[in-house]
């Protein structure tokens, strides 16, 4: 960047030399045909005041430095200062003599054919008919322009420099906030960067966060996903081994196959879960989006896990309501209502209870799960929806949990704009509700 800047700098500063000698060369040489017109104007009027024969006046002052000529009215040339009047052609057709003779004056400019001078010639026509000429010869602008070049181009070469070493200096000390800001993203608000850029810096700093973020994620997501993993397929490993090599006891072999079976069904859910949560992070289109009955769905979910219900001894109650609509698919719908029941009974107390409602709110639809049992401590509750966070990681194994549940609930919400409030005591229970706006 800053050697495009240098590069740009010179650039105008270079074209903008060379217009303004070339503007300067102009506005110069009108200033002086201007004033040439003049002073021959100035002189015509002093020569033809002059009393007397006017071929003698004129005789008398032809060390003016001037070209004068006397033409009568055919264009015979009855005087010129330089030239024998006889042996010259007849000056009807040049341009000043002939302006002079239809208006009163003319003025022409003729450049000799070696481009060094410029000849400025004004005619007027007198009262007796014949017209007057001076002309004056001066250096052509060109002539000036090529003499004057070596300067010129010395001039030119030193301000290029000049300019040069200022435009590295603007460039460095334009680009220095930017590079400041780039070295140092987590302080840009001390730092001595342009106020224009600060949105723009707040959002690199945010999108480099919310990258950094992203990256811890994956990492702690992928060596989570190899310890809840490693541990059923360690524990299926060894019983398998102890069954096929004889050490297991005859007795103990219906033991290692539940356990083997139980790890089994662990690994499955946890596989499960992972590929539901590629799937959500893939996102879905509109047409899976389709209109759901919600107070249907969850009231087959509440049937489907009232088995689990009757082995932990909590009672499940369900209050649903009519016309319940949703776009979030059936599919979804099914996993927000089966992973927040199930948790409900999961971490429930024996005997404990479980309320689930589905209901018309302000215009939405509310979808609400309470339960009696252990409840959550402040301090979890605001990360109880990341992946693998799990409160009581030896009671989650215990009761098979995956730690993903959640995690699903809160990336389904956040796909169907739902939000997701939890409200939670310790021993006394905890509600959570997830509310969608204009559902129906």
């Amino acid at each position: 960047m800053k050697k495009k800047i240098n590069r740009q700098f010179t650039l105008i500063t270079v074209f903008s030399i060379i217009i303004t000698t070339l503007v300067m060369a102009v506005i110069f040489y009108s200033r002086l045909k201007t004033q040439v017109f003049s002073d021959l104007d100035i002189i015509s009027s002093l020569l033809i005041r002059q009393d007397g024969n006017i071929a003698e006046s004129l005789t008398d002052h032809n060390d003016m430095g001037v070209r004068i000529t006397l033409v009568e009215e055919n264009g015979g040339v009855l005087y010129d200062s330089l030239m024998d009047a006889d042996s010259m052609e007849n000056h009807f057709g040049r341009p000043e003599i002939k302006a002079a003779f239809e208006k009163g004056y003319g003025q022409e400019i003729r450049t000799s054919d070696t481009l060094s001078k410029n000849v400025f010639y004004y005619a007027v026509r007198m009262e007796d008919g014949k017209v007057l000429r001076v002309g004056k010869e001066y250096a052509s602008v060109l002539s000036v322009m090529i003499s004057a070049f070596p300067a010129m181009l010395g001039t030119v070469f030193l301000l290029i420099i000049i300019c040069m070493a200022a435009a590295h200096y603007l460039a460095a000390a334009i680009i220095e906030p930017i590079d400041s800001m780039a070295r140092d993203l987590n302080h840009i608000e001390e730092s001595e960067i342009y106020e224009e850029l600060v949105p723009f810096a707040r959002k690199i700093r945010s999108q480099h966060e919310e990258i950094l973020s992203a990256a811890n994620m994956r990492r702690d997501f992928t060596a989570n996903v190899s310890h809840e993993l490693k541990t059923p397929l360690a524990a299926i490993s060894g019983y398998a081994e102890l069954i096929e090599t004889g050490v297991a006891k005859e007795k103990d072999v219906k033991h290692f196959s539940t356990e083997i079976r139980r790890s089994t069904e662990r690994l499955l859910n946890l596989i499960n879960d992972i590929l539901k949560l590629s799937k959500l992070d893939a996102g879905y289109n509109n047409e899976m989006m389709e209109m759901t009955d919600l107070s249907a769905v969850a009231g087959h979910t509440v049937e489907m896990v009232s088995v689990s219900a009757d082995k932990m001894g909590v009672s499940l109650f369900f209050q649903g309501c009519e016309a319940a609509e949703i776009r979030m698919g059936k599919e979804l719908a099914e996993e927000v209502t089966y992973n927040l029941i199930e948790n409900a009974i999961r971490y429930n107390k024996k005997g404990g209870k479980v309320f689930v409602s589905v209901s018309e709110k302000d215009n939405g639809i509310l979808f609400k799960v309470s339960d009696t049992g252990i409840g959550i401590g402040a301090e979890h509750q605001e990360r109880i929806f990341e992946r693998f966070y799990r409160v009581d990681k030896s009671r989650s194994k215990e009761l098979g949990g995956t730690g993903l549940g959640l995690a699903i609930v809160k990336h389904i919400c956040d796909l169907t704009e739902g939000k997701i409030e939890i409200e939670s005591d310790l021993e006394k229970g905890t509600t959570v509700a997830v509310f969608w706006n204009g559902g129906h």
